[in-house]
């Protein structure tokens, strides 16, 4: 394994990171290629021998046992699967499986077995059958896996087979500011066009189009972690924190690369410049339930306890995910272990950030506890002086985002405003007069930290649905979405983009299962689409704004002009920026240094209503400029060019380009 920075098995800091370099799951013994041995073993904290592993109680006791708190109350382990036979046994025999031994560790106890002969190339699987004090048995998998498997939530482990270094990115990181995220969810991504291949090998398929085409620089992949079952899920109830999805990394062909195929992908990306983010999921774990047979599904190390509710991983910290189980970040063991699972992915992967879902269930302003100490962990961890930008960004949907972004080593958060006003906007058939807050979202942000932004995301239907909802017309209202993409590639913060969104997919998702579950459904990019008459034009506007985001510092910059706006104010301002929401239209500043030092200017015009609009708009200095989705070059006299048509659904980008930047006004 790959050491990370600061020096074998920790950082600078001294972190241990003992649940990969200690191996615990289970591992081939050596590097052979054709044959090697395999050592399970499983790790249980115990106050007793490092008191930081949790306390004497749990902080929220409803539903626990005190006494037996943290005492998972086994007598035995036995390890059971398909590599029996090789050991002179049957197969899924849990009565002649071999037994686990506990032996002290300085953190608790480990349970460990080696088998005694080396098992010949492959793939296989396992699972645990434990012994309880009280007489019962329980089925169940490993929490420190790597591999998924095929059925029964069996864990999986590989003899032999590929382990190639994962290539980091041939330029350094760039900061979050200067990235156009493409959101991919690798399952939708691929339906397609991937036939019998894993879908991991299917995704390098279509990255000419996305880096070239499109000209996005950056993938956030939905999780990729392996979740409970083996049926469609968007991963966001995951249950092996270590492991790859068997779903998105298995081909008949070749069961023992698994791994191989994350990092071939990312070396992909990386060689292209392409920035790789995951989706971490470390508020909750996937289903509780047990079985007729006695089998446990979900987080595992719950099910290695005799009372699951004395296993100190899980329990309330901060806010309740209501159908799933919640990891207790007031025990040291779950902040070691998520913080273990985090740097596993970085070191050995060199993926280049991480968005923490849900993050509002695991911060807590009265402590350093959960989400403040795990980002302050891996930003330790990974802003080394020659290796800086890593992405920490936040799914924190509440309204004192911004002071959490800027009290934890977060550098990012979701912010909702662009998407919520676009899509009230899309129903209702008038502007939202809140677009100009929406906009200059770097307000109340440090400087170096920033907004992201999005006009959907998996969470939501696409935006283009949308657009023709009210009329039970989708897709075919496209063009209503045009102004908000433009809206979108000209403010300040990161810009996201929903996989398909670009050319006009148009899957509906309900906003409200009310814990029904049906919200989790798959929705396949249709690919035709990119070629067709809504999706060709889209895909061009897409593709000349990125461009320009891309070339001009100043559309990256936090500089944006009107800087407050009134709740409510529903007229242009005494220079003639903000909104008219009479009209529909929308006019903002934007500017900043150049890439040489010149001062870039642009004038933002959206009309957001059905019809052409005409309207004075101001200008910040005069003289001539272009006109960017036209190329029309305009003379500009008085700070003014009036009355102005504005197409419908549409929008114009003024630009000028000239002295060095200096005290400006409106």
């Amino acid at each position: 394994m790959r050491r990370p920075p600061g020096g074998a098995g920790g950082t600078g800091k001294g972190y241990l990171q003992m649940y990969m370099t200690e191996h615990f799951g289970a591992w081939q013994v050596g590097k052979d290629a054709i044959q090697g041995p395999i050592q399970f073993q499983i790790f249980f904290p115990d106050r007793a021998r490092d008191p930081t592993q949790y306390p004497p109680t749990p902080v929220e006791q409803v539903g626990r046992n005190t006494t037996d708190y943290g005492n998972p109350q086994i007598t035995a382990i036995q390890v059971a699967g398909d590599f029996q036979t090789h050991l002179g046994q049957a197969n899924w025999d849990f009565t002649a499986a071999p037994h686990l031994t506990r032996r002290a560790h300085p953190k608790g106890w480990v349970w460990s077995f080696q088998t005694g002969v080396p098992l010949p190339a492959g793939f296989y699987q396992y699972k645990y059958l434990v012994t309880f004090g009280n007489g019962t048995q329980r089925k169940v998998g490993d929490p420190c896996s790597r591999y998924g498997s095929t059925e029964f939530q069996n864990s999986g482990v590989v003899v032999g087979g590929s382990d190639p270094e994962t290539i980091p990115l041939k330029e350094p990181r760039k900061p979050l500011r200067d990235l156009i995220v493409y959101e991919l969810m690798i399952d939708d991504f691929t339906a397609e066009y991937r036939g019998a291949r894993a879908p991991l090998d299917a995704v390098g398929d279509k990255l000419e189009y996305l880096q070239t085409t499109l000209g996005i620089n950056a993938i956030l992949f939905l999780p990729w972690t392996a979740w409970p079952g083996q049926a469609f899920n968007w991963g966001y109830a995951p249950y092996q924190y270590f492991s790859v999805e068997y779903r998105y990394a298995t081909t008949l062909a070749e069961p023992t690369e698994k791994l191989s195929r994350l990092k071939n992908l990312i070396t992909l990306c990386h060689s292209r410049g392409i920035h790789v983010l995951m989706d971490g999921v470390f508020n909750h774990v996937g289903d509780v339930q047990v079985t007729r047979d006695g089998t446990a599904n979900g987080f595992a190390y719950r099910w290695l306890y005799q009372n699951p509710e004395d296993c100190p991983y899980v329990g309330t910290f901060g806010g309740v995910f209501a159908g799933l189980t919640d990891l207790d970040y007031y025990t040291g063991c779950t902040q070691e272990l998520i913080r273990d699972v985090c740097f596993y992915w970085i070191d050995e992967f060199q993926i280049d950030g991480i968005r923490f879902d849900n993050s509002t269930n695991f911060y807590l302003a009265s402590t350093q506890q959960g989400l403040p100490q795990l980002l302050q962990d891996i930003d330790d961890h990974v802003n080394q002086p020659t290796s800086t930008n890593f992405a920490l960004i936040l799914e924190y949907l509440q309204e004192d985002a911004t002071l959490v972004t800027n009290s934890t080593r977060a550098t990012s958060y979701w912010n909702d405003a662009l998407y919520q006003c676009c899509f009230n906007s899309l129903w209702n058939a008038t502007l939202d007069s809140g677009i100009v807050g929406a906009l200059n979202n770097a307000v109340g942000l440090q400087d170096d930290k920033v907004a992201t932004t999005y006009l959907s995301n998996h969470d939501h239907s696409h935006v283009t649905w949308q657009a023709g909802a009210r009329e039970n017309a989708g897709s075919q209202r496209w063009y209503r979405t045009q102004p908000y993409v433009i809206a979108l590639l000209t403010a300040p913060g990161t810009v996201l983009i929903q996989n398909g969104q670009e050319f006009g997919e148009d899957h509906w998702l309900v906003e409200n299962d009310e814990g029904s579950g049906r919200r989790i459904k798959p929705r396949p990019l249709r690919w035709n689409f990119v070629d067709d008459g809504i999706g060709r034009p889209l895909v061009q506007l897409y593709e000349k704004l990125i461009a320009l985001r891309k070339t001009c510092p100043a559309l990256r910059s936090n500089n944006f002009y009107p800087d407050r706006w009134a709740a409510g104010q529903t007229q242009f301002d005494a220079d003639g920026y903000g909104v008219d929401v009479a009209k529909g239209v929308v006019i903002y500043h934007r500017w900043g240094a150049a890439d040489d030092g010149q001062l870039e200017r642009f004038i933002i015009v959206l009309n957001t209503s059905a019809q052409d609009q005409y309207v004075d708009i101001p200008f910040p200095g005069n003289g001539t400029w272009q006109e960017v989705l036209s190329g029309q070059l305009v003379n500009v006299q008085a700070f003014r060019l009036a009355d102005q048509r504005i197409p419908s659904n549409w929008g114009q980008i003024y630009f000028q380009k000239g002295s060095p930047p200096g005290p400006i006004g409106p």
